[in-house]
């Protein structure tokens, strides 16, 4: 099709190419009879591009985008050129104003469909670089007239709306298009036009999915786990089967398809016909289907369901029907019940085997009202699903529902909760089902309904993301959950993915968010996968946080000669690798970064990641936001630090630190995780710190002495006691170690130090507390003057300026006159010490090497942060290198 170019460029997606299969046709006046157009366009082999394409199986899409007077096509047969395009005219005659073409933009997420659009053929969009105006318009026929194209006329009404653009409309669409005057007037360099766009038209409405089954409109539930925006991604796929392990399904209902007929597990024979409605209503709700103008909307309507039967409802009915499922291609299954008295080495096992075959299994927590929660939900390898009311709480007897005679039962194996009151869903027909007299029902509810919520939940994120495993569909189900209801969730030592509560678990499902996560990460240390907490060990020696003196792209964090030192008098640079860990596209990633320049053994978020002051350096971003990272790609953002701020990290010590973080708008775990765990860096894997060196060079001399000054504590830490462990391992064995405990700040001159004043909370201290207004006359230094003390003001102890009482393990504390020293003696030595609350001390580890070391030879002492529950918050190294 010469007529339109083959390729576009869209402003903000790249290169789009053009769809030889498609148009856009616009007609003069409206299309109020569709048959006849469908027989004028059918003798030209052209059809309606339809909401739902002709599948074998009902395939819900975003409605197409036709108007009164535009009508989206596609081809029959064979492609579109400018013979085919002419007898279209020819066939459509004067009632076609024009002919669009269709283009297909690049790496565009949903329906493939929505990546189709029309840049409309006879509408410009023209800024001038002097404004408005008004000679506007005469300037741009002038401008128009002067590149020899068609004649052109200004929509005034829509321009008034458009702010410095003119919309301008072509007056013959069929002899030029708008495609030809943009390259005429860029090839005439016209000097008033400062940018050129199109109108662009989306083949599919934007608009975010809504079925057109009847009761979609009552089912509160979608709405509330974020169905609608979830659906533009998928509505399923019918690769993917759900088992519903329950008392059977209606085989006839018309509002359900079905895998394959199932079994019956009293007969092991036959199929899974319903022994009773429960099952059938459990499977609308995972999977009704989707917009076929009939009953509800399952989240997943597009998957298929494996009917399977219970008879006697026994343990081994149980079993059997897990193993079945796992057997025969379920992907998920749903287990809507649950009885403490079934036998666990029956069952287990079938749940093992599933799980060795990568099936996602969710289980009703029951419905007791605040009772544990019952087997099999508390097996550890499957979801145990709790149930929210309208009102996002954890569902109770006392919830704003009138369902008064239940709740959801909850305890230590809560994974999530869904809705589960007044749930619309498919019903067994007839006189056999809930309701006798209509094929749906308008109040299923339960953990039984909450169940298959998220039931679908997987089997969406199994359609859209095939190659998780089903450990990391839970994940990806639990770190996307939103933290609802009147409760306080807490990170809790044994739930990984994120904050958690035991009555609502990680929260209610988010169905978007789950299939739109994105993880984000910076490795702590090469063995980091990314979970959380992190793997600890020393991380803060060997993660993906280099310095490099010229900006060489060498990236090596395991070698410390190539990844941290830093060169004092010319600009260094800083990279951060980034890798994204989630399922789908990071976007709007940003990562930042920060230098000290001190050695800290423990660092806070947001402060230390964020603050700018004299101890926390910004150096400048040359490459830190990127638009978008692909699922499991990687990028290294570059900073570049300035002269000036290495010679300030050299001033003040020569090891300091850097710390980095990374965001992306959809790594929904991070944007909504607290930050009071410990370390915060293993913790959450946005977050990373690296220690950084200007090498010490010792003599080869007896005695030859380093000393490396660090800061211990934080002011943000409140406890009153910690740990250091000296790890000399790395040494000689001859080498002396001590750590000085009370020599006071020698080596961060411009770190404020200073202790804040607090209220003494043991008697040994009083305060001083101004109960009126006071004026003191008195003299400070040389000057004597009148002090006022304002009411309520206090005078109150300091916290000690020095560590208190010092307790050894694996050394022993030597006085050297006045002061402390710690000789560390063993490979390994703790040292535990009492402090203030919110007091930071200087130390410093002082070695002296014996002599005979080769030239060259690298040696290296480390220290680690614990805080009073024993876990590590940070720490740092440092490496001395032999005289050549």
């Amino acid at each position: 099709m010469t007529r339109f170019p083959s390729v576009l460029n869209h402003p903000a997606h790249g290169r789009m190419t053009l769809d030889t299969g498609r148009l856009l046709l616009a007609f003069g006046k409206a299309q109020a009879d569709l048959d006849v157009l469908r027989k004028k366009l059918a003798a030209v082999a052209l059809t309606l591009e339809e909401s739902r394409e002709n599948k074998p199986e009902p395939r819900p899409l975003q409605a197409v985008n036709h108007t009164d007077r535009r009508f989206w096509v596609r081809v029959l047969d064979g492609a579109l050129d400018d013979e085919r395009l002419a007898r279209i005219e020819k066939a459509l005659g004067k009632e076609l104003a024009w002919i669009g073409p269709v283009y297909r933009l690049p790496r565009f997420g949903g329906d493939e469909r929505s990546a189709l659009l029309c840049p409309v053929p006879d509408v410009l969009l023209a800024k001038l670089r002097t404004g408005r105006g008004e000679d506007g318009p005469q300037r741009i026929n002038a401008m128009v007239r002067a590149a020899g194209a068609a004649a052109v006329s200004e929509d005034s009404e829509k321009s008034r709306y458009l702010g410095p653009w003119h919309y301008l409309r072509i007056t013959d669409p069929k002899a030029a298009n708008v495609y030809q005057l943009r390259d005429k007037l860029i090839e005439q360099k016209a000097v008033n036009v400062q940018d050129l766009r199109f109108e662009s038209m989306p083949l599919l409405r934007p608009a975010a999915l809504v079925p057109d089954d009847p009761l979609y409109t009552q089912q509160w539930n979608m709405t509330q786990v974020g169905a609608p925006a979830a659906w533009d991604l998928s509505t399923g796929s019918s690769s993917v089967v759900v088992c519903v392990l329950d008392e059977g399904c209606d085989l006839a209902h018309p509002d359900l398809v079905y895998s394959e007929p199932g079994i019956n597990l009293g007969t092991m024979s036959g199929d899974g016909s319903p022994t009773g409605p429960h099952g059938t209503a459990c499977a609308g709700v995972v999977a009704a289907v989707f917009g076929n103008t009939a009953g509800v909307a399952g989240l997943a309507g597009n998957c298929q369901v494996m009917p399977l039967a219970f008879d006697a409802w026994t343990d081994v009915e149980v079993a059997a029907g897990i193993n079945y499922a796992a057997d025969n291609g379920a992907r998920v299954i749903s287990m809507s019940f649950g009885w403490n008295a079934w036998d666990p080495a029956i069952i287990d096992p079938a749940i093992q085997h599933a799980h060795d075959l990568d099936v996602v299994m969710c289980v009703a927590t029951h419905n007791q009202d605040g009772l544990g929660i019952t087997y099999p939900a508390t097996n550890s390898l499957v979801m145990a699903c709790g149930a929210s009311d309208q009102v996002d709480n954890r569902k109770t007897s006392t919830s704003p529902d009138g369902e008064f005679w239940w709740g959801s039962n909850f305890g230590p194996e809560m994974s999530v909760v869904a809705p589960g009151v007044l749930i619309p869903t498919t019903d067994q027909l007839g006189a056999a089902g809930y309701d006798a007299t209509a094929d749906y029902i308008p109040n299923f509810n339960g953990t039984s309904s909450a169940t298959p919520l998220v039931a679908g939940l997987a089997a969406l994120l199994r359609s859209v993301y095939p190659a998780l495993t089903s450990p990391q569909v839970r994940d990806a189900i639990e770190r996307s959950a939103e933290k609802v209801g009147a409760v306080a969730y807490a990170d809790t030592a044994g739930y990984p993915n994120g904050t958690w509560n035991q009555e609502m678990g990680y929260g209610r499902i988010n169905a978007y968010r789950a299939m739109d996560l994105a993880d984000v990460i910076v490795r702590d240390q090469p063995s980091d996968s990314g979970d959380e907490p992190g793997p600890g060990g020393n991380f803060w020696d060997f993660s993906d946080v280099v310095v490099r003196i010229n900006d060489d792209d060498v990236f090596v964090p395991s070698d410390p000669s190539q990844s941290k030192h830093l060169e004092l008098g010319q600009t260094n640079y800083l990279y951060v690798r980034v890798r994204n860990n989630g399922p789908r596209e990071a976007r709007n990633v940003v990562v930042s970064a920060r230098l000290t320049p001190f050695v800290g053994t423990q660092f806070v978020y947001p402060h230390d990641w964020a603050a700018v002051d004299a101890t926390h350096l910004s150096p400048t971003p040359m490459s830190a936001s990127f638009p978008a990272l692909a699922a499991g790609a990687e990028v290294i953002a570059k900073f570049s630090i300035s002269a000036a701020q290495v010679q300030t990290l050299w001033d003040e010590g020569w090891h300091p630190c850097c710390v980095a973080s990374v965001t992306a708008d959809n790594d929904y775990a991070f944007g909504t995780a607290p930050f009071t765990a410990n370390p915060i860096v293993t913790q959450r894997n946005n977050l990373a710190q690296r220690n950084l060196s200007v090498i010490n060079v010792l003599a080869d001399a007896p005695g030859a002495r380093a000393t490396f000054p660090f800061l211990a504590g934080h002011a943000l830490n409140a406890e009153e006691t910690m740990q250091l462990v000296m790890d000399r391992s790395r040494l000689p064995k001859n080498a002396i170690v001590r750590v000085a405990l009370d020599e006071g700040n020698l080596h961060f001159p411009k770190v404020d130090l200073s202790p804040v004043p607090v209220k003494p909370d043991n008697g040994s201290c009083s305060g001083m507390v101004f109960l009126e207004r006071t004026r003191v006359k008195t003299r400070l230094g040389c000057c004597e003057g009148v002090l006022t003390i304002e009411k309520g003001s206090s005078f109150d102890c300091a916290p000690r300026a020095r560590v208190g009482k010092v307790k050894v393990q694996g050394g022993q504390v030597v006085l050297v006159g006045d002061q402390r020293y710690v000789e560390a003696r063993d490979m390994q030595t703790v040292i535990t010490v009492e402090k203030a609350a919110g007091q930071v001390v200087p130390m410093s580890v002082q070695v002296s090497l014996p002599t005979g070391l080769r030239a060259g030879e690298r040696t290296m002492v480390s220290v680690a942060q614990r805080n009073a529950a024993g876990q590590v918050v940070g720490g740092a190294s440092a490496l001395f290198v032999a005289a050549e």
